[in-house]
């Protein structure tokens, strides 16, 4: 699905965009969000059974377009941090909804600490944002996932990661924990240079250099519109989405050289929520009426930790929980079924997998995971 609305701040850079999105050949439906203004773009992928994908990823987008209070890099962080909130309010709210989640990546044009506008990136997740400058393509965002932390731990290359069983295990994304790692960069807007934000179908179905060529030429919706079908027509294995945007006004280009992508800024809020203003007044509140506050703080919290479902590792033993992986204040997650089957007989990335444990949408596909996971024991 997609959101659109239109800004009109005044800003010195522009950027234009396109986007395409496709089902694929696989999928019975698009769980993939894309949402653009005039100076955001974002594109999120969701994840959870039944429609729970499809309601995490519009809901991300839907936050984003209308939650960036403050125009800057930091503003564009506490705007994802609220659709987690939102994401996690409406699973518990909604039962059917429980265990949703998603990927989410944005760009948007920010103000910098100098005060001229600059770009911002944000990531959860794996789906990407490319920069394409000067015929050189660079992935600025970092894959939170199984196979990624494999590959930057040297364990496997990048060719086995591409072809890897446990590819799609995620090890962050919205949804998931109330106090998720963030990662954002800064960047310097140069005019002529594109920036690809896609879900995980696009590139799994094309690599980097075809990439690169096909982001080289034709408008920013032309090449959106070729990549998403070359996506399908190698496969389409999953949802395609695919936003280009391009500098169309900003600081001209000098030569080939591009500032080098920065290290990610990983980011947890860890903080206290502000004290009002009006403090007093708030300590002079009745007991009864902050007695009724916490009471439905605790309904809510224990709603939203008793939900969820994942893979973790019970004394040895494989297992199936109840709950949230880290538990939530005094609520821990329930085990439901385990026992016959050993962590350690299972293959080194499955193992690791199932020691950091794996969050999926519902019993039946732990199930259905831990099934697959007997094929890996040794000496299977």
């Amino acid at each position: 699905m997609m959101a659109i609305r239109r800004s009109h701040r005044p800003r010195s850079v522009r950027l234009v965009a396109g986007t395409a999105t496709h089902t694929g050949q696989i999928r019975a439906s698009n769980q993939d969000a894309v949402g653009m203004v005039d100076d955001l773009f974002v594109v999120a992928d969701g994840m959870g059974g039944h429609r729970g994908g499809e309601v995490a990823a519009a809901e991300a987008v839907d936050v984003l377009m209308v939650g960036l209070e403050r125009s800057d890099r930091a503003g564009l962080v506490a705007a994802v941090r609220a659709a987690n909130r939102s994401i996690l309010e409406r699973a518990a709210a909604e039962p059917d909804l429980s265990g949703m989640g998603t990927t989410l990546c944005a760009l948007a044009v920010v103000d910098s600490p100098s005060g001229d506008d600059a770009l911002a990136v944000v990531n959860i997740g794996d789906s990407r944002v490319y920069r394409f400058a000067a015929g050189r393509l660079d992935q600025i965002s970092d894959d939170h996932s199984l196979v990624a932390d494999l590959v930057r731990a040297g364990e496997i290359t990048s060719e086995e990661a591409a072809h890897h069983p446990q590819r799609n295990i995620l090890t962050r994304a919205l949804g998931i924990e109330a106090d998720p790692l963030i990662d954002s960069w800064d960047l310097v807007p140069v005019r002529g240079d594109r920036y690809l934000l896609c879900s995980d179908g696009l590139f799994n179905e094309l690599d980097d250099g075809r990439l690169t060529e096909m982001l080289s030429g034709g408008s920013v919706q032309e090449v959106a519109d070729r990549l998403v079908q070359e996506a399908v027509d190698n496969g389409g294995h999953d949802n395609v989405t695919v936003l280009v945007a391009e500098v169309a006004t900003g600081p001209e280009p000098r030569g080939t050289d591009r500032e080098a992508i920065s290290m990610a800024r990983s980011e947890q809020a860890l903080r206290s929520l502000p004290v009002p203003e009006n403090a007093p007044g708030v300590v002079r509140a009745s007991l009864a009426s902050a007695s009724c506050i916490l009471a439905a703080a605790v309904l809510v919290l224990g709603m939203y930790a008793h939900q969820g479902w994942f893979i973790g590792s019970d004394d040895g033993d494989v297992a199936v929980f109840r709950g949230r992986p880290s538990g939530l204040l005094w609520f821990d997650p329930t085990l439901v079924e385990g026992g016959d089957l050993r962590v350690a007989g299972l293959d080194e990335p499955t193992r690791i997998a199932v020691e950091e444990t794996i969050v999926v949408g519902s019993l039946d596909e732990a199930r259905r995971l831990i099934e697959g996971f007997r094929g890996t024991v040794s000496g299977a």
